[in-house]
């Protein structure tokens, strides 16, 4: 009997310590005013950056850089640009006032068919045989052609074209959000990113422009068709080879969550072009004014995207006190990126007020433990 009058008035004081054992829900409570490195308990380094006009100088810093990545060919080489001939390509070739050397078939109506270019290298021309084609363009063969005929006919005047069809050697392949994905043919007109956009039909609606992917000689580029088509960025406008395959994602796959004391925690889906801290803030209604901690807004950010098995992500946290006057502007200023978790700390009342939300049902049973321990004692 003493026994059970001792467990019981241990459950009765045991049971608010127990419930008071750490606060429950989120939260963050880091604070700083300067650059710092750490590591968290569960083995993830992570850097903590105050947002302000130096932090956002640097980000803008890391993009111009990753722009000097992209292959070197681009829209200013077009000047310089020549086709160069391979296999399977239909090639014509006119000898003037000698038309049975330009169709010696003797077909006069309809386009002519062309020589085409076989897995040798070469294609067949009287008087010539064989004329080495691959890897040459059409103005060196025609050079080639005019001083060997030279043997046979006086004063040949040469011209050596391809067929608007006959460019079969060489293609690109856009995928994604387009209207019309496929394989496109390289041809003697220069092809660049805005051309083959236009090839395939336009962008669908919910084509992501940030984050057009291009790979070549397995290298994977990323390229920005919002900033070429919007801002005027010619260095997007790369100019395409043979074997590129350009991605256009669906832009509903680029996300950023917003946790913590904010009016509506929810996913936003980036629009098309930059999205700031500020904008996303304003479209979940803002932060909740009756319990979030203004002054502590984060960002988290994981820094390592592709990782081996045994490799842990190191995140990159950036800290808004957006208490502060000049909070509005930086807050305008920081651009997101996808997968970017925005998170608002509650301020200390609050968490008091959840940890007494534990607590409190665990009160209730006080009088029950009470009576019980009168009936123990009455007994």
């Amino acid at each position: 009997m003493v026994f059970a009058k001792k467990f019981s008035r241990s459950v009765l004081w045991c049971l608010p310590l127990l419930s008071a054992c750490a606060y429950p829900g989120q939260y963050f409570g880091i604070d700083n005013k300067e650059t710092t490195q750490d590591t968290a308990p569960n083995g993830v380094d992570y850097r903590l950056t105050p947002i302000d006009a130096i932090s956002i100088k640097a980000l803008e810093s890391v993009y111009l850089t990753s722009t000097q990545n992209l292959p070197v060919s681009t829209s200013n080489d077009v000047g310089t640009y020549q086709y160069k001939i391979g296999v399977g390509d239909l090639v014509r070739i006119t000898v003037w006032d000698h038309p049975e050397l330009t169709n010696p078939a003797g077909n006069t109506t309809g386009q002519l068919q062309g020589q085409v270019v076989l897995p040798d290298g070469t294609f067949y021309f009287p008087f010539l045989n064989k004329v080495r084609a691959v890897g040459r363009t059409t103005e060196e063969i025609r050079i080639e052609m005019t001083k060997n005929l030279e043997q046979f006919i006086r004063s040949p005047q040469v011209d050596v074209t391809v067929q608007q069809a006959g460019f079969r050697s060489q293609k690109f392949y856009v995928s994604g959000e387009v209207g019309q994905p496929g394989f496109f043919p390289i041809t003697d007109v220069p092809t660049r990113l805005s051309d083959a956009i236009a090839q395939a039909r336009g962008l669908n609606r919910e084509a992501d422009l940030d984050n057009i992917t291009l790979q070549r000689n397995n290298q994977t580029y990323v390229l920005n068709a919002y900033k070429l088509l919007y801002q005027g960025d010619l260095s997007q406008n790369i100019l395409l080879q043979d074997g590129d395959v350009l991605n256009i994602p669906d832009r509903r796959l680029r996300k950023v969550f917003l946790m913590g004391e904010v009016i509506k925690p929810s996913s936003v889906v980036m629009p098309v072009g930059k999205l700031t801290l500020a904008e996303v803030l304003s479209d979940v209604g803002g932060i909740n004014q009756n319990t979030a901690n203004a002054q502590q807004v984060y960002v988290i950010r994981q820094r390592n995207a592709e990782l081996g098995n045994s490799e842990v992500a190191s995140l990159d946290i950036f800290h808004l006190d957006s208490t502060s006057p000049t909070s509005v502007l930086y807050a305008d200023q920081f651009e997101l990126q996808p997968r970017d978790v925005v998170y608002v700390d509650p301020v200390r009342l609050v968490r008091i007020n959840r940890l007494l939300g534990t607590i409190l049902p665990s009160l209730q049973v006080l009088p029950a433990v009470r009576s019980n321990i009168r009936v123990l004692e009455g007994e």
